[in-house]
C-alpha cells in the first residue's frame, strides 16, 4: 500500500508540474512573479506535498528559483539563455529550411507565403490578428517537410524554450510581427522557388535581427542589467 501511494503522488506531482509548466511557458506566469503553494493547494484541492515535489523538478529544469527565505519565484529569461537558443534555432532552422525548398509540398509552401501576403494587405485589428496567427507558419513549415527525423526530434527538444521566449519577451517588443513580416515573406519566396540556400539565408538574416532587436529592446527596458548580461 506504501508504494502505490507513493505512486499516486509521483503521479500528482507530474500532473501538478505539467500544469504548472505550461503556465510559465505560455506566459500566464510571468518572470519574476512569486508563486504562492497554498493558491495552487486550494485551486486543485490538493496537499502542498506534490506542489513542493513539482517546484523542485521546475526549479532543476530552469523553469523556477526556489529560495528558502523569499519563496518560490518563475525564472525570467535572461540574456545569456536567450542568445544560446537562438544560437540554436539558427543551427536547427537554417538547415530546416534549406532541406525543406527541395521537399515541401508546392500548395504547403503557397499556402505560407499568402497567410503572410494577406497579413500584409490587411489593416487594422484584421491585420494584427493576421500578422499574429502567421507569425510561426514558415517556422512550421520548415521543420515538417525538411525530412530528417533527427532534425526534428532536436526541434522540438527547444521547442517548449522557444515557445517560453516568444510568450514572455518577443510579445513585449514594440512591433513584434511587423517587424518580422518582410523577413518571413523572403524566406517563403526562396522555399516557394525552391531555393534552399537563399532560403536558408533568409532564415538565418530573420533570426539574428530578431535577437538584435531583443537586445536593443532588453537595452532600452533595463540599461544596466541588459548590457551586464550581453558582456557574460
Amino acid at each position: 500500500m506504501a508504494q502505490e501511494n507513493e505512486l499516486n503522488r509521483e503521479s500528482l506531482a507530474a500532473q501538478v508540474r505539467k500544469a504548472l509548466r505550461e503556465e510559465i511557458i505560455s506566459g500566464q506566469l510571468e518572470g519574476n512573479q512569486r508563486i504562492n503553494i497554498n493558491h495552487y493547494a486550494r485551486k486543485w484541492g490538493i496537499s502542498t506535498t506534490p506542489i513542493r515535489d513539482a517546484f523542485k523538478q521546475l526549479e532543476t529544469e530552469g523553469l523556477l528559483h526556489v529560495s528558502p527565505r523569499r519563496g518560490v519565484y518563475v525564472t525570467e529569461v535572461d540574456w545569456a539563455e536567450l542568445k544560446e537558443i537562438y544560437e540554436v534555432r539558427i543551427a536547427i532552422e537554417c538547415t530546416a529550411v534549406r532541406l525543406t525548398a527541395a521537399n515541401v509540398p508546392p500548395q504547403a509552401a503557397r499556402a505560407a507565403l499568402e497567410a503572410y501576403r494577406r497579413a500584409e494587405r490587411a489593416t487594422g485589428t484584421d491585420r494584427t490578428r493576421l500578422l499574429r496567427e502567421a507569425d510561426f507558419r514558415i517556422h512550421e513549415v520548415a521543420m515538417a517537410y525538411c525530412r530528417n527525423l533527427r532534425l526534428q526530434r532536436l526541434a522540438e527538444s527547444v521547442h517548449d524554450l522557444v515557445r517560453w521566449t516568444r510568450q514572455t519577451l518577443i510579445r513585449r517588443l514594440p512591433r513584434p510581427y511587423e517587424d518580422t513580416l518582410g523577413e518571413h515573406i523572403a524566406i517563403c519566396e526562396a522555399v516557394c522557388q525552391g531555393d534552399g540556400a537563399r532560403a536558408a539565408v533568409c532564415m538565418q538574416f530573420h533570426l539574428e535581427n530578431t535577437i538584435d532587436r531583443i537586445a536593443k529592446f532588453l537595452l532600452v527596458e533595463s540599461p544596466l542589467q541588459a548590457s551586464r548580461e550581453r558582456r557574460q
